[in-house]
């Protein structure tokens, strides 16, 4: 008897591969287990009482992750699981917060709450930014802000706990001098790069439909570094005072983590869309590398950068040396985001083209030139909320992104790049229809 093919075939069918969400959990279970082993080498082997947070930084892991993952997924439920998985949320990552802040103060004696109090804003205004920027098709806030928060209690636990690992086996048997400073320039380079790229690596995972090429990458990687910034800046305005935050949320705010993590953001856009496992896995590892190299580069730099004795020439020495050092990492970063936007528009004119001959209703001809340009999107909101006032502007803006959604995934199939099956671009183009129509989904 013949078997039965399926309707809906994916577009890169892989029946063998594991599924996103598992490679997730491994991951994340790998984090886990690394906290663990580094809570017995320092109780073991070193005596150390870093071990009290390297326990706590293991329920703030499954606490953080827990949260997350119940804010991806509850926004996309019904009202009434969505409200539930929000709450439940809520209170893990506020249990998060609060331990990771017991554990700050630990350590330091004390958290700088002015600190906090002044980044909020800076930061804030940045993550705002760097999603304005991607303006073909803008990254959700929830996503963007759970990014920034791995990025500030996650990626920085795992760095203190790894970074107070090397320091008692690694420079504890250095002497000072240049062995000592290149052993500390590399060790923050490597074991801060890496937990900032674990949290890419897991949002691009767990939300794959969300990430869709370099200009995603580097919008969620920028994110992680500049919620990684705040809390550093945080830790150091606490024995460094208001220097600190001149350096890091303000000369450093982009030429400094959230750059690094952007290039390792990059690799992994770039990886979504090319062929094959192998260069998946080389591309995502070049950006790991250039991310370390570009940290190391600055934090080497530090010892041996010119600095005047002349206190005028000294403050301006800093900021050349963020042009000098990071500079060129950041141009690098910002023609990859530029190139990857226009090649997001010309595919997004193409696809809304091909999605409004077919003659579905989804995207209609006329409304073709309106939704390759942001600033024609934009106006047609403001029309519609002078005309049908605040729920007219939302149901628009709803209609807009359900149609930017359709087409980004007949780009991604076009491209085969993409292992879900047909049905899954049949239910965005009813998604579409049904917010058209006004009808409840």
């Amino acid at each position: 008897m013949a078997s039965v093919q399926p309707l809906y075939q994916a577009a890169n069918p892989r029946p063998h591969r594991p599924p996103r969400y598992w490679l997730a959990l491994a991951l994340g279970g790998a984090v886990v287990a690394a906290m663990l082993v580094g809570s017995i080498i320092d109780l073991v082997a070193l005596r150390s009482t870093i071990v009290l947070l390297d326990l706590l930084g293991v329920v703030i892991v499954g606490l953080i992750t827990f949260g997350s993952w119940l804010v991806i997924v509850g926004v996309d439920r019904r009202p009434d699981i969505r409200r539930r998985h929000l709450v439940v949320a809520g209170i893990a990552l506020s249990l998060a917060l609060g331990i990771w802040l017991l554990g700050v103060n630990l350590l330091y004696a004390g958290l700088n709450f002015a600190g906090v109090l002044l980044s909020l804003p800076t930061t804030g205004l940045a993550l705002y930014l760097i999603r304005r920027l991607d303006y073909n098709e803008r990254e959700p806030w929830r996503l963007i802000l759970v990014a920034a928060g791995w990025g500030a209690v996650v990626a920085t636990t795992l760095a203190i706990i790894f970074e107070a690992m090397w320091s008692f086996s690694i420079d504890g048997g250095l002497i000072p001098g240049p062995g000592l400073q290149v052993s500390t320039a590399f060790s923050a380079a490597l074991l801060e790069e890496t937990p900032k790229g674990v949290a890419v690596m897991l949002l691009f995972m767990v939300m794959r439909n969300e990430f869709d090429d370099v200009v995603d990458g580097i919008v969620y990687g920028a994110a992680v570094g500049l919620g990684f910034n705040f809390m550093e800046t945080v830790v150091y305005m606490s024995v460094g005072g208001f220097g600190q935050w001149i350096f890091r949320q303000w000369l450093g705010l982009f030429l400094g983590h959230a750059t690094y993590t952007a290039l390792i953001g990059a690799g992994i856009g770039i990886a979504r869309q090319v062929p094959g496992l192998g260069r998946k896995a080389l591309t995502i590892l070049s950006g790991f590398i250039i991310a370390v190299a570009a940290h190391f580069a600055w934090d080497a730099w530090i010892w041996y950068f010119p600095r005047p004795s002349d206190p005028g020439l000294l403050l301006l020495s800093i900021p050349a040396q963020y042009l000098a050092v990071d500079g060129p990492f950041f141009i690098a970063v910002a023609a990859m985001f530029i190139l990857g936007l226009r090649i997001e528009g010309r595919a997004l004119a193409r696809e809304l083209a091909s999605e409004a001959a077919t003659g579905s209703g989804a995207v209609l001809p006329q409304e073709v030139p309106v939704l390759v340009s942001p600033a024609r999107r934009f106006e047609a909101r403001m029309r519609m909320l002078s005309s049908r006032g605040l729920q007219g502007y939302l149901w628009l803006r709803r209609l807009q992104r359900a149609q930017l959604d359709l087409v980004l995934e007949r780009w991604h199939r076009a491209r085969l790049e993409i292992d879900e099956p047909l049905e899954a671009e049949l239910r965005l183009r009813d998604k579409v229809l049904a917010i058209r129509y006004g009808v409840r989904t």
